[in-house]
């Protein structure tokens, strides 16, 4: 093993900001584009060109300095008022209460009834509200997918994501009920979709993908009829699916003609879309997704957005499966503040694929494993592979007991 150099850090290329000093790449699969071992960033360009061919780089810290890069650091969180146990038993009341209540808002307009602006107003305060107090315990429960029951999910996944990231980017409290009752309600339009085309088991033809890209039409009109909702709602319920080259619909925006709210909940609900299962295909791993929104940074998505976003939700978010690198198998327990790369995790399933009493890993303490070598997460699997239940795991209670620590 090469000897580590002075001021050479390793890091993973989501972590990548314009003028740190990249000394080499690692894990390439194929070509780089790079011509030279040591290079500095100068571009978004550079940063996307680099992660499209590996996941971890190694920089140089001392070169980077004479750029004034700040080395990337999660922003504090607020001071949690209640444990983790106690926080993710409120916020799982509130997760489920809310998840009913755009149900039964969705049934309501179907049958013709007016919406309960009142209601959704104070779901959307009462999410705000959680996610101050214990964001782990919200973004735990954004993992929990139940498929048959995506359409109030992913409207309830897409407004814990929109305030996360509206606190990342230090709005104010008003403005966190504001994008959160815009995320809560961006797809109230589907109560307008024929249930044999919002529940058809399989892809859309083509007739139907026009009566399904209808949604956003009729989300505006919904709301542009209820009583006290404002402006911004409407617009991001008309313009969630529109994108920054004008290629999105329903009318084809441009930048320009997009609030800063429609920007934001465009890139948590393709976040969410991208992750979640659907009745004819399988959702995408977390960094795939992460991948797949950097790809579309400037074209699909506002650049500054996508990095907030990363920067808030981590790489290993909490009910995240991993592979480490001895083969065990764990789920993301608890994130590091201070080093995205080293949760804790709850360890399931050991090298030999054999179920085993859970016990706790924390990377920060940069534990082996039995043949000495440092623990690291190799990949992130999918649940399914291994036949883990992150439901059932939440349903026993096993995300808030106290397991043994390997030390």
């Amino acid at each position: 093993m090469p000897k580590r150099e002075t001021g050479i850090i390793r890091i993973h290329v989501y972590e990548l900001r314009i003028g740190m000093c990249v000394c080499r790449l690692e894990m390439l699969e194929k070509e780089s584009s790079f011509l030279f071992d040591r290079f500095d960033i100068k571009t978004q360009a550079d940063i996307q060109a680099i992660q499209a061919v590996c996941d971890y780089v190694f920089i140089d810290v001392k070169r980077q300095n004479e750029f004034h890069v700040a080395m990337p650091t999660e922003k504090a969180a607020p001071k949690k008022q209640l444990s983790f146990a106690r926080s993710l038993e409120q916020s799982a009341r509130i997760y489920q209460d809310t998840s009913n209540l755009i149900k039964i808002v969705m049934d309501d307009i179907r049958f013709g009834n007016q919406l309960s602006v009142k209601a959704i107003k104070e779901a959307a305060a009462q999410c705000v509200d959680k996610v101050l107090e214990n964001s782990d315990a919200m973004l735990l429960l954004t993992q929990l997918k139940h498929q048959d029951e995506y359409t109030a999910q992913h409207s309830l996944n897409v407004c814990i994501f929109a305030i996360l990231l509206g606190r990342e980017l230090n709005f104010s409290g008003e403005e966190l009920n504001s994008i959160g009752l815009c995320a809560l309600l961006h797809d109230i339009g589907k109560a307008k979709i024929p249930l044999e085309i919002l529940n058809k088991p399989g892809k859309l033809d083509d007739d139907e993908r026009e009566i399904m890209r209808k949604h956003p039409e009729f989300g505006r009109d919904i709301l542009m009829a209820a009583p006290n909702i404002v402006q911004d709602v409407a617009d991001v319920a008309y313009d969630h699916h529109e994108n920054l080259a004008g290629t999105g619909y329903p009318r084809g925006a441009v930048k320009t003609e997009l609030s800063s709210f429609a920007k934001i909940v465009a890139v948590v609900d393709a976040y969410d879309a991208i992750t979640s299962d659907r009745v004819y295909q399988k959702g995408k791993s977390h960094l795939k997704a992460l991948d797949i929104l950097v790809k579309g940074m400037n074209t699909q998505f506002e650049a500054n957005l996508v990095i907030q976003f990363i920067n808030c939700i981590g790489f290993y978010p909490q009910g995240t499966v991993v592979e480490l690198s001895n083969g065990e198998i764990g789920i993301v327990a608890e994130q590091n503040k201070s080093n995205q790369l080293k949760p804790k995790i709850l360890l399931i399933i050991d090298e030999n694929k054999t179920t085993v009493n859970e016990r706790i890993l924390d990377l920060a303490l940069n534990v082996s494993d039995m043949n000495g070598v440092p623990y690291e997460i190799k990949r992130i699997v999918s649940p399914q592979e291994y036949g883990i239940d992150l439901i059932t795991f939440y349903d026993e209670g096993k995300f808030t007991q106290n397991y043994p620590v390997i030390a």
